[in-house]
């Protein structure tokens, strides 16, 4: 069996949601999944080494250029299984999953597994409808990935529901497994001394209230709300400070106008990231209340909680804005005129937040649900 993706860059979302997942199911099921993605020819070496350095015995191929040409990767995949012999295909996402189906109906495979990772039509009429090359039909594909596959991988209930509502999906032959922690970065908290050395190493005082926002600049991740959602506390409070972690321009964001001096930007190594966390109170999920976000299930709500932080979270965001209310583990969002009582997060409520990463969002509470995918796979 193998583990394909498509056009994924390697990042911390990769290793967490691809190479940590290869190989926590060789380990726990004693299989041999291989890794196979296919990437850019565009700084193809570096990225080849980034991936084979996590996942070793990965195979890492260039892909066709353009997503247009998605199709073809299909002659690559049979060159290789020509050496390799055929495969069953995990897929990750619309076009891996959408690859795996012809290489099935041309009997290069026998079971594909969709792993999908959001609701692409939706994602591609709200946000990428002017920057990706595609002429298909994405319902089209979006459907023939959920109907034809032999088994799903959905990343929330919300995603489930989409598919019942958009596509009349009835089948139960689905798992729902939402972002894990990576393994790589699971490191036990720090000591209460230590997490307050940390918060003066990167020159906050002691009973400065920290926010963290962790993400890229892709329009879904709405950076733009954190005007909205920070500009009254930052006038009347000087202990609040902001940590970005991202490559995104915030130059036209108000607050970093106005608040330079008490907000710190960087773009960290995947490993770098957790100890800036632990310096950190609050984590900050705000987006707008798009399809995209309904069904998400972002990787830094299970990354926040495991560095002990609260979560400041949208409504509606996936399942995790129910989570936040039901386990009382941060603030939910649903009007910027509303005034929260945002203030240091005691060391206890951090404990208490890193044991609720622990029980929900590890790998091995899942492991049933990975069971069914090794089972068809297998």
């Amino acid at each position: 069996m193998i583990y394909l993706t498509y056009n994924d860059a390697p990042s911390g979302i990769y290793f967490s949601q691809v190479t940590d997942v290869c190989k926590y199911v060789n380990v726990q099921f004693n299989c041999n999944i291989r890794l196979v993605a296919l990437i850019s020819i565009r700084a193809f070496g570096k990225n080849k080494k980034h991936i084979k350095e996590k996942f070793p015995s990965a195979i890492v191929l260039p892909m066709f250029p353009k997503n247009k040409n998605w199709a073809l990767n299909g002659f690559i995949l049979k060159i290789l299984f020509l050496f390799i012999g055929k495969q069953n295909i995990w897929s990750r996402g619309l076009f891996a999953t959408n690859i795996a189906l012809n290489m099935k109906n041309s009997g290069w495979t026998k079971k594909v597994v969709f792993d999908a990772r959001g609701a692409y039509k939706a994602e591609f009429d709200e946000y990428l409808s002017k920057v990706v090359d595609i002429k298909d039909n994405i319902a089209e594909l979006e459907k023939r990935a959920i109907y034809d596959s032999d088994f799903r991988l959905a990343v929330s209930k919300k995603l489930v529901n989409y598919w019942e509502k958009e596509y009349k999906y009835s089948s139960p032959n689905h798992s729902i497994i939402p972002c894990t922690i990576n393994e790589d970065t699971n490191k036990p908290i720090l000591q209460e001394e230590k997490l307050t050395t940390t918060k003066k190493e990167l020159g906050f005082k002691l009973d400065d209230c920290v926010f963290v926002y962790s993400g890229s600049a892709a329009d879904w991740q709405s950076l733009h709300l954190l005007d909205n959602l920070f500009l009254p506390y930052f006038i009347t409070n000087p202990n609040f400070k902001l940590i970005i972690l991202s490559q995104a321009d915030i130059s036209q964001l108000k607050i970093a106008q106005q608040f330079s001096e008490r907000i710190i930007k960087k773009w960290l190594k995947p490993s770098e990231v957790l100890d800036y966390l632990y310096a950190c109170d609050y984590g900050v999920l705000i987006r707008e209340n798009s399809i995209t976000n309904k069904v998400a299930s972002p990787t830094k709500f299970a990354e926040y909680l495991n560095a002990g932080l609260n979560v400041i979270i949208s409504e509606h965001l996936g399942d995790f804005s129910e989570f936040v209310l039901k386990n009382n583990c941060g603030v939910m969002v649903d009007d910027y005129n509303k005034i929260h009582n945002f203030s240091n997060v005691a060391y206890k409520d951090k404990m208490r937040n890193k044991e609720l990463a622990s029980n929900y969002f590890k790998k091995d509470i899942y492991k049933s649900e990975y069971q069914k995918i090794i089972n068809v796979l297998s």
